[in-house]
C-alpha cells in the first residue's frame, strides 16, 4: 500500500491525538486515586459517637450530619441501622 503524504499527515494527527487522551485519562486516574487515598486516611482517624441533640428514629442523613456538624462539632453525621431504630451517628477525630 502506497501511503501519500496528506495520509501519512492523517494517521500522525489521530496517533497524536489519541496519545494525548490516553495520557489525560491516565493523570485523571491517578488525581482520583490520591483523593480517595487522603479520603480513606482521613475516615479511619474518626470515631463515632451516638448524636447527643438527635431524638427518636433517623430516617434523614442530611439533617443528622446538620446536627453533628452543627450543633456538636464532629466532622461528620450519618444515620445508622441498629435494632430497633435507625440513630444518628456522629464522627470526631479519635
Amino acid at each position: 500500500i502506497i501511503y501519500t503524504l496528506k495520509t501519512k499527515y492523517l494517521l500522525i494527527v489521530i496517533m497524536a491525538k489519541f496519545a494525548s487522551t490516553i495520557t489525560l485519562l491516565f493523570a485523571a486516574l491517578v488525581l482520583f486515586a490520591v483523593l480517595e487515598a487522603s479520603t480513606m486516611v482521613e475516615a479511619q482517624k474518626l470515631c463515632e459517637k451516638r448524636s447527643k441533640t438527635w431524638s427518636g428514629n433517623c430516617l434523614n442523613n442530611k439533617a443528622c450530619k446538620e446536627k453533628c456538624t452543627g450543633l456538636e462539632g464532629a466532622k461528620y453525621g450519618t444515620c445508622n441501622t441498629a435494632f430497633p431504630y435507625n440513630k444518628c451517628l456522629c464522627f470526631y477525630p479519635c
